[in-house]
């Protein structure tokens, strides 16, 4: 038996393995002490190691490709692919870190890093958002581009904070803002953890939702059109660097702009909601106050139905003229 073979699950053997649907954590042996796990019900593959006490976590903006602590051991880097059509050919990638860490020396946070122009190559087939994402993004840059009309192209990118992954989307005025996009005919909306519609004290939160629907030829906008709009924006000010760092980070590459090729207008008005009082909604201080256990619940995903659904408050002047913003006007 070789030492690829004792150390590694064959890929015929991995592939035997995810037709099962069964979860795993597989010890890949060597040390440092390394874990492949499968997780079908967030489908994902994975590789987990230790986080040396002077390596960063790799800043890693790839699609389907996620890199961060382990939720389960934060003294652990997780890096995982969470496209299923790439799990076979992305398997012997993870194997290759594995190698770094365990044959080479390397730090497990730099054999990700060095692997990363490996991992990049293989997602080039694929090379293009998902519509969901799609979707998202366009919202998102809709708001932006509507705030940086209100309030100047400074105060708007930097109050861009869904990029950065932090608690919404949106910190601009004296309110924080939550954008959701859908195609759906129903103004229905995923919403992706616990937090997200937790309001932070003593700030409100405003939810804001677009329905956008297909144009035809010659109408609307694609998403690089939106790309292009907030760009020309930020003309004459100092934060186009800034802008791009942040449009890298949301996912955003200019090859995109070939890609994406839909167009799309909205369906209806766009509306805003504030989060508050009886707006549907699942959070953490809900759970608490409920004296419910919640400590378990790493992942919770559910959609709320705004179709019949009340604003709740006047909707303030600077969140109606953000949101009413044209996208190539």
């Amino acid at each position: 038996m070789t030492l690829e073979r004792r150390r590694h699950l064959s890929v015929s053997g991995f592939r035997q393995y995810l037709a099962t649907g069964v979860a795993m954590e597989h010890p890949v042996d060597g040390e440092p002490t390394l874990t492949l796990a499968i997780d079908p019900n967030h489908p994902s593959i994975s590789l987990r190691g230790p986080l040396l006490a002077d390596e960063a976590s790799p800043h890693v903006r790839l699609e389907h490709i996620d890199v961060r602590r382990w939720p389960g051991d934060r003294t652990q880097l997780q890096v995982r692919i969470t496209e299923p059509s790439l799990f076979v050919d992305a398997y012997p990638i993870l194997c290759s870190i594995a190698d770094r860490t365990q044959l080479d020396g390397q730090g497990f946070a730099t054999a990700v890093t060095d692997t990363v122009r490996l991992l990049s190559r293989l997602l080039e087939r694929s090379r293009s958002l998902a519509q969901e994402r799609e979707l998202g993004l366009c919202g998102e840059l809709l708001v932006l581009l509507g705030a940086c009309r209100r309030f100047g192209p400074e105060r708007a990118v930097a109050g861009w904070r869904g990029p950065h992954r932090e608690e919404h989307d949106f910190a601009i005025g004296h309110f924080d803002v939550e954008v959701k996009t859908t195609s759906s005919e129903r103004r229905a909306h995923w919403i992706d953890s616990l937090t997200q519609l937790q309001p932070t004290a003593p700030t409100p939160l405003w939810l804001v939702s677009h329905q956008l629907t297909e144009a035809g030829p010659g109408q609307g906008w694609r998403l690089g059109d939106l790309v292009g709009a907030v760009r020309e924006a930020v003309i004459g000010s100092t934060v186009r660097d800034d802008l791009d760092r942040r449009l890298a980070a949301a996912g955003w590459a200019d090859t995109f702009g070939e890609l994406c090729v839909t167009r799309w207008r909205r369906r209806v008005a766009s509306s805003a909601y504030i989060v508050a009082g009886d707006f549907p909604r699942l959070t953490e201080n809900q759970l608490t106050n409920a004296a419910l256990d919640h400590s378990s619940l790493t992942d919770v995903r559910y959609r709320i139905d705004l179709t019949h659904q009340a604003t709740g408050a006047p909707v303030p002047e600077a969140v109606a003229d953000i949101i009413a913003t044209e996208g190539t006007t």
